[in-house]
Order: structure tokens, then C-alpha cells, then sequence
């Protein structure tokens, strides 16, 4: 073979074989495109929108029943900051507690209060259990939550600080509910 400038070439007269099902008289035959009616090119953008469009519809149904089997109904009489807050201080357990913030969250600023009640009721499970180090770990992962969105504005933001903090309190409370009382 001889190099030319646009790259390797078969010596003059020589044959370049042809890849099977894309040359010759007889290609259009068998391509789906030609059998569709469709100009070269067209087939595969129509067959990649159906598919997509085949495709989107389950997974929207099934990313609507997630999201509706992962929440629940406010359990709370109304949607009033107070009769939330009732309803999360009769919460039985901690995570139970966090189920009801979860639930009735505002997604906003006002979830601030919702998440202190569970912090409180979360504490009751380690609080008192806790030396000093790791209360000052403690201390230090919801001062982390405290200042993970200081250069966001916004009263979402609030509420992402407010969820950080409640989930901190919980992860503590499952620690020390699953090691027993003698830690406690």
C-alpha cells in the first residue's frame, strides 16, 4: 500500500472491500427507512422521538407513585404553624417526628420551628447520654448545618438548614437506640 495525503490507499487497480448492508444496489431494501417512506436521516430522528416519547410516559408514572409512596398526608388538623407544631410534640419517637416534618414541611423559613421541635424530641434519645467530646461534635455537625447555605438568600434555604439540623438529631437518636440504654 502506498501513502497518500489523506491517508492509506490500495495500490491502483486494487479493490477496497465494501462493508456488508451498506453499499450496493440492494441497501435501500433493507433499511427500515426506505420501507417507511422516509428520507435518509428522517427514520432515525421519527424512531428515537417515538422511543422517547415510549419510553417518558412509564417513567413518569413511576416517578409519580415514588414520590407518592414516599410521602405521607400532614397528619396535623390544618396547615397552621401551631397545630403542626402540636402534632409533631406528640410525635412517639424521633423518627416518627421527622415522618410529620417531612409531611407538613413549608419549605420555607417556617420550617425552622418545625425542625427545632424535632431536634428536641430527637435529643431526648441521646442528649443526656452524650460526653463532652461528643457533644462538641455534636455542636459542631449542626453548626456545619447552620452554615452550609450562609451565601444563599431565599427562605427555602431556611428550611434546607432547619432539615439538615432535624436529621443530624435523628442520626444521633438511631445511634443511640440502636446501641441501648446502657448508653444512655
Amino acid at each position: 500500500m502506498r501513502q497518500n495525503s489523506a491517508g492509506l490507499s490500495p495500490p491502483e487497480g486494487g479493490n477496497v472491500k465494501q462493508k456488508a448492508g451498506h453499499f450496493g444496489p440492494m441497501a435501500g431494501s433493507i433499511e427500515p427507512r426506505a420501507e417507511a417512506g422516509l428520507p435518509k436521516g428522517e427514520f432515525k430522528e421519527a424512531h428515537a422521538m417515538l422511543l422517547r416519547s415510549c419510553l417518558a410516559v412509564p417513567a413518569v408514572l413511576l416517578m409519580l407513585t415514588t414520590v407518592h409512596a414516599a410521602t405521607e398526608e400532614c397528619p396535623a388538623k390544618s396547615t397552621q404553624m401551631d397545630d403542626i407544631i402540636a402534632e409533631l410534640e406528640k410525635a412517639p419517637s424521633c423518627n416518627r417526628a421527622m415522618k410529620i416534618f417531612e409531611a407538613c414541611e413549608y419549605g420555607a423559613s417556617g420550617d425552622v420551628q418545625f425542625g427545632a421541635v424535632v431536634e428536641k424530641r430527637c435529643e431526648g434519645d441521646f442528649l443526656s447520654g452524650l460526653g463532652a467530646s461528643q457533644k462538641k461534635a455534636y455542636a459542631g455537625q449542626l453548626k456545619r448545618c447552620d452554615h452550609k447555605y450562609d451565601n444563599e438568600s431565599g427562605t427555602m434555604y431556611r428550611s434546607f438548614t432547619a432539615f439538615c439540623r432535624a436529621i443530624v438529631a435523628q442520626r444521633y437518636s438511631q445511634k443511640a437506640l440502636k446501641a441501648g440504654p446502657k448508653s444512655r
